[in-house]
């Protein structure tokens, strides 16, 4: 098939990308949100695990032309029809709808989804007649219109601070500057009416220096201190405009920003992404009538972050009142320092990824460089402000300061109400590891020690079999003085053979005859076991349990031992237990769909008539991801699809009723990755609980145990008896 020439859009074109809720499959997104970037269009992405009301939010704030979604975790009738819904319930009907899932969505719910409103689901079968690039031309075609246009009065609701207004001012401003100068003037009539001061903080820096993340983090700080005490939804709001830089060779840009923050998604927040749509620039030349829209929508603080293009960055002093530069310990030699134009004007400093090696060193480095440019040699390091933050880091010590410092200076140098009486510590920034960093290859030193095994193993057996030819050679040969040389040859030889393994050899015909006797005996916990060595087959011919190799020659040898050898023993190759269990297949009861009762009516199913129960529990995506069933539509179309629904004790104990979960002859596998540590603590509680159920019955307990559950719900004046409530949960 001829690739398709990429479609050239007539207007700038703004599309939001992610994946579903609970989906983890971003490898086709990604690729999609590539192609769509490459082709000319300004792409906001999200990344996965968006739900609808996160993707329409951010749609409607960034005024985009479309959504486009994978979704391939099952739900997706519900996830695409509320997205639907949701945009027109909010007047953003204009935004069009695509999405693909591969295989996951059949043509017949493409069909509905699309007569429903969606503007195409696409199909494998899509990809194979269009190409990538097809499909993306196709939707590209769709959604190629003007945003901004034909306002009506927009400007008069800016005070409600309504996203969808604030939207299409700024889109005016980037798209359609004639009428946008007609309503201009009307923006600053308004913005100095309110005689509210709204402080501009800039922020820039390098590429990569975890610019999006720290503007979270501080995010995350202003929305908690600056709340309203009564009712958590109100306080002081926040804007951020987010800059990033537009590729000279096609004019389509990567808008990421908003994956990196988390704290955005309050109704106190409004952000939006710009393109520069100009090459060598850290910013769009609409950033003032941006910044001054939103200053008329009143917002108490307004945070610029441009895209970072390197050392000369002071454009952001020009549109801001407060500047932050924020840089890593990675910038070279010290001599770098003196390049760095935003050292000069910067208010505040943030070396970011203070993790990183050497980052105190760069610390004090940087502190130096700041005392050179702005003349304070007597000032007190305490004193400078620059900052080693971790911005990854939860309530990290470092970003604390910075904050608290960020909102004193805006506070002091515009008169905006935002003095911050935020907790801090005099503590520097540390890393709290998880893994420690000695350990982080572990997996590449497991790696590295396996290969170092194997290597030493096959030079052993190469020099036993030199031993093994040499030893042959001597018993044939009667020359004396040829023999002469032999052993000496043998004997340097042998200098160099590990005699661990020399043992391994000498006791392996005792091991062979252990195995050849009718029973095996060893020791485990002090107790002697006799298992019998082979099975007899119908024509009553002995099987043995365990083969050894028909190997004469040493070097063949040992390297069976070493790299396989008998079950039990090391490298445990065959297994770690020396014979197979009797009396039990190995089998695996894999079961997992909808409700607790359902899935339990599965397990008993498959296991029906078996000596043991061995249950392995697949989890539903709302499961997997933590969060618990709810009737939104984006979550409720996932809820027990691919997996059992388990969100609290009792549905574990539905899930494996009728199993005694402390028998021997019962086990079971979870595959749980995150709420794993939760998911045991139910499996824990309710093998507990059951053995608790057990005791009562085998000791006729039952009226006692009622009688003091019905004197606890009656100290705590709740009527519902303890009958009652058992046979509710029964139901």
């Amino acid at each position: 098939m001829q690739e398709p020439k990429v479609y050239t859009p007539k207007h700038k074109i703004r599309i939001v990308t992610a994946a579903s809720l609970f989906d983890g499959h971003d490898a086709a997104i990604n690729i999609m949100r590539r192609i769509i970037q490459g082709s000319g269009a300004e792409v906001i992405h999200l990344g996965h695990d968006r739900s609808v009301l996160e993707v329409v939010e951010c749609a409607i704030q960034e005024d985009a032309n479309a959504i486009a979604m994978t979704s391939y975790q099952g739900g997706h009738m519900e996830y695409f029809k509320y997205m639907y819904d949701l945009l027109k319930e909010r007047g953003c009907g204009h935004i069009k709808i695509f999405g693909g899932g591969g295989g996951t969505i059949l043509p017949e719910e493409i069909k509905e989804l699309q007569q429903y409103g969606i503007a195409r689901i696409y199909h494998p079968d899509d990809g194979r007649a269009m190409g990538l690039q097809g499909m993306i031309n196709d939707m590209l075609q769709q959604c190629d219109f003007a945003t901004g246009c034909h306002l009506n009065g927009e400007v008069k609701k800016l005070a409600e601070k309504n996203p969808k207004t604030i939207a299409q001012l700024i889109s005016c401003a980037e798209n359609n500057q004639a009428e946008f100068d007609k309503i201009y003037p009307q923006i600053l009539e308004g913005k100095e009416k309110k005689k509210k001061i709204t402080p501009v903080l800039g922020i820039t820096g390098t590429g990569g220096a975890g610019k999006s993340s720290l503007i979270d983090e501080l995010v995350r700080r202003f929305l908690l201190e600056f709340k309203d005490p009564d009712d958590v939804t109100k306080g002081k709001n926040i804007a951020i405009i987010s800059v990033d830089p537009s590729k000279r060779k096609t004019g389509g840009a990567l808008l990421g920003d908003r994956i990196r923050m988390n704290s955005i998604r309050n109704p106190r927040v409004y952000m939006r992404s710009l393109a520069t749509r100009q090459s060598n620039l850290a910013l769009s030349k609409s950033v003032d009538e941006a910044l001054n829209i939103l200053k008329a929508a009143q917002f108490d603080l307004i945070i610029l972050e441009t895209s970072g293009i390197g050392q000369s960055d002071t454009e952001i002093t020009e549109h801001s009142d407060v500047s932050l530069y924020v840089m890593t310990p990675e910038y070279g030699a010290a001599s770098q320092l003196e390049k760095i134009d935003m050292l000069d004007f910067a208010d505040l400093i943030a070396l970011n990824k203070f993790d990183k090696r050497g980052a105190p060193d760069a610390l004090r480095d940087v502190r130096k460089q700041y005392k050179r440019n702005h003349k304070l040699f007597d000032t007190d390091d305490s004193k400078i402000p620059v900052f080693g933050t971790i911005a990854s880091q939860f309530n990290d010590p470092g970003m604390n300061q910075l904050y608290k410092a960020v909102m004193n200076t805006i506070a002091e140098k515009t008169g905006a109400e935002l003095k911050s009486d935020y907790h801090t510590s005099e503590e520097m920034s540390e890393k709290v590891y998880i893994i420690p960093p000695g350990r982080t290859r572990y997996l590449s030193e497991i790696a590295e020690n396996n290969r170092g095994y194997d290597k030493w193993v096959e030079e052993q057996s190469t020099l036993a079999q030199k031993l093994y030819a040499l030893h042959e050679s001597l018993q044939m040969i009667k020359d004396a003085a040829v023999a002469e040389v032999l052993k000496k040859q043998y004997e340097t030889l042998e200098r160099n053979f590990d005699g661990n393994n020399k043992k391994l050899l000498e006791d392996f015909p005792v091991k062979v005859d252990e195995y050849k006797k009718d029973f095996y005996e060893f020791k485990v916990r002090e107790k002697v076991l006799k298992i019998k060595t082979y099975s007899e087959s119908l024509s009553h011919n002995r099987i043995p349990k365990v083969a050894f190799p028909k190997y004469k020659a040493w070097g063949d040898l040992l390297k069976w031992i070493l790299q396989e050898n008998v079950p039990g023993e090391f490298p445990y190759t065959a297994g770690v237990f020396r014979f197979k269990r009797e009396g039990e297949d190995p089998t695996r009861m894999f079961a997992g769909e909808g409700c607790p009762e359902r899935t339990n009516k599965r397990f008993h199913y498959v296991s029906l008539g078996m000596p043991a129960k061995r249950l392995s529990t697949a989890f539903d995506s709302v499961t997997l991801y933590g969060n618990d069933p709810d009737l939104r539509p984006d979550i409720y179309g996932k809820i027990g699809n691919s997996g059992v629904s388990v969100c609290c004790l009792d549905d574990a104990k539905k899930l494996y009723s009728g199993f005694n979960l402390c028998n021997p002859a019962t086990s079971v596998s979870m595959t749980i990755n995150g709420p794993a540590s939760i998911l045991c603590a139910y499996f824990m509680n309710a093998a507990i609980d059951q053995q608790c159920e057990l005791y009562i019955k085998q000791h006729q307990l039952e009226k006692e145990v009622e009688k003091k559950i019905g004197e606890i719900y009656h100290d705590k004046k709740i009527k519902t008896s303890c009958l009652q409530l058992r046979n509710s949960r029964g139901k």
